[in-house]
């Protein structure tokens, strides 16, 4: 649900939504959404590299690239190859 459509669902602002979501959360909602879509498509389990399309548009992403690129910014890795087992070396934080 887009976050003006949950904050009339609510029947508050769009911004006190946004500063609520930033207080409780912390995090602003568009990067909880990201997270949110992410845990999705890992929750889906190993996906054949052929089938990476149909994770990204079952899962929200506009297109399989788009996944890939947000995939790789958050986890590190492209999807094919988290799933294949091959993860990135951990670092400190």
């Amino acid at each position: 649900m887009r976050l003006p459509d949950l904050a009339h669902h609510m029947s508050v602002s769009e911004r006190h939504l946004r500063h609520l979501l930033t207080e409780d959360a912390g995090l602003p909602p568009k990067s909880f959404a990201r997270i949110a879509r992410l845990r999705d498509a890992l929750s889906c389990g190993r996906v054949r590299s052929g089938r990476l399309a149909q994770l990204a548009a079952t899962t929200g992403y506009y297109d399989q690239s788009h996944m890939t690129a947000e995939f790789c910014s958050m986890m590190g890795v492209p999807p094919g190859a988290f799933f294949a087992g091959r993860l990135p070396a951990p670092q400190p934080c």
